[in-house]
């Protein structure tokens, strides 16, 4: 009787250690500031403007699908607000985009087995001044994958949350 007491208890800790490997592993975020060599540093007080959003992802909605929406427009929406939101906007730069990958994941593939049914947004924001010299590259790939319920929307709301990193990662060079 207390054998089986002890491999239920150790059934139960390696249960809880799981749940929560998977509960800090389940979204993440990447991105960095990379300043090009020989430019001149930004001024931040001049403000930013997005430029143009390019989809280089090749992702096709499935004919007929009823959450279809633009990439492009969604993604160029989403940093308008933000630098509006965090006081950025100005016409001091263009901030060019490229979508290089995009999946919008499943929320119950996410809820039956994490790591399966990932979303996933992977982007590089380019930074240029007036001659549209590229000063900066802020590239970001952020994953959504665990989480079930709780990530239902997660297609559409990733751009968003990328829309957050790339003015975050510029905020932080002021």
């Amino acid at each position: 009787m207390y054998v089986i007491g002890e491999v239920m208890r150790n059934f139960i800790i390696s249960v809880v250690a799981l749940f929560a490997l998977i509960v800090m592993t389940g979204c993440g975020t990447k991105s960095s500031y990379v300043r090009m060599p020989g430019v001149k540093a930004v001024n931040y007080a001049e403000g930013f403007m997005v430029n143009q959003v390019e989809d280089l992802s090749n992702f096709q909605f499935s004919p007929g699908d009823s959450d279809a929406f633009s990439l492009k427009g969604v993604m160029k929406a989403e940093l308008e607000a933000e630098l509006s939101k965090q006081g950025l906007i100005g016409e001091g730069y263009k901030v060019d985009v490229n979508i290089l990958a995009y999946s919008p994941g499943n929320a119950f593939a996410r809820w039956i087995l994490p790591g399966f049914g990932a979303t996933r947004l992977a982007a590089e924001a380019l930074i240029k001044d007036k001659e549209s010299v590229v000063l900066a590259k802020v590239p970001v790939d952020r994953h959504i994958s665990a989480g079930g319920g709780f990530t239902i929307g997660a297609y559409r709301y990733i751009f968003e949350e990328v829309a957050k990193e790339i003015v975050a990662v510029i905020k932080k060079q002021k």
